[in-house]
């Protein structure tokens, strides 16, 4: 039985190899690299070491700071704001009665999460086009005249904000609908039998039930609240707004792969990932002290 087990054990991590090679060769291995921000690097010969200097050039930088203005901004729209929708959209689905119905549903909002951000931006650019998109089409028949969406400085992020949405709202539900799933049937006849409502019974057992999910869903985004979405972001991006949404990591791409200022774009991407680290244990510990529950 022992032989068996141990078999069954290592079986198991054959199938788990292939995601801990990916994550050892592309999130671990490049750690190393990191000592570049602190040298002045040289493709060929020593780099010299050089402490915080380029900490000190990137913070004392206007267009840094602008860039990270408006990494939390579209951040904060696209994790904080777009964070219950899921939530909301799962409760609702789960009300659907008719299976054919509520399968046709989760098939088409599913479907856009696997589209590549170079279709869904053309998707975009062309529903929105100020010449023949849907949108403006719509508005000429209110007598409204056409808008360019996409040269808009006050427009652009809330596309972003709206793509993203199409995107991801029916494939981030998939999580929520699997806690309601796993709830037990028994609480709802006991409910029933109390008399308790349908906001009754979303209040005192639906929602508690879906809390520990929310919690963990919420700290793990926050660590990737500096992530606003390269992505999305560079396929959605033109000279007209990008003093609007230039964000980190368009910002790093730019210095470090076309200006090759290597150690200074090294600098800028390990300030995101200690900040990115710090607010998941800030939000963990928030989480503990208000709900009780946390990451681990």
């Amino acid at each position: 039985m022992v032989a068996l087990a141990k078999k069954k054990e290592w079986s198991l991590l054959l199938l788990l190899a292939p995601a801990l090679l990916y994550f050892l060769i592309y999130h671990f291995i490049p750690i190393s690299g990191m000592v570049m921000a602190f040298q002045d690097y040289r493709i060929f010969g020593k780099s010299p070491f050089v402490g915080f200097k380029h900490f000190r050039i990137l913070f004392a930088s206007p267009a840094f700071l602008q860039v990270l203005r408006n990494t939390l901004i579209i951040s904060f729209m696209k994790i904080v704001l777009f964070f219950p929708l899921p939530i909301i959209f799962a409760l609702m689905l789960n009300e659907v009665r008719s299976s054919i119905l509520r399968k046709f549903i989760q098939s088409t909002t599913y479907l856009p999460h696997f589209l590549s951000w170079v279709v869904i931006a053309g998707i975009w650019i062309a529903f929105l086009s100020p010449a023949n998109g849907g949108l403006n089409q719509l508005r000429e028949m209110f007598n409204l005249a056409p808008k360019d969406y996409m040269t808009d400085k006050g427009a652009i992020r809330w596309v972003l904000f709206a793509s993203e949405t199409w995107r991801s709202l029916g494939w981030d539900s998939i999580i929520y609908l699997a806690a309601l799933a796993s709830i037990s049937p028994s609480l709802y006849e006991s409910a029933d039998l109390d008399g308790a409502g349908a906001l009754q019974k979303m209040r005192y057992i639906t929602l508690p039930e879906l809390l520990p999910t929310m919690v963990t869903v919420f700290i793990l985004n926050m660590g990737f609240f500096l992530n606003a979405g390269f992505d999305q972001v560079f396929n959605m991006m033109n000279d007209s707004v990008i003093s609007v949404v230039d964000i980190l990591d368009t910002y790093v791409y730019r210095i470090g792969l076309l200006n090759m200022q290597y150690s200074f774009s090294t600098a800028a991407s390990l300030f995101k990932g200690v900040i990115g680290l710090v607010l998941i244990l800030a939000a963990h510990q928030g989480s503990r002290k208000i709900t009780g529950k946390g990451l681990w």
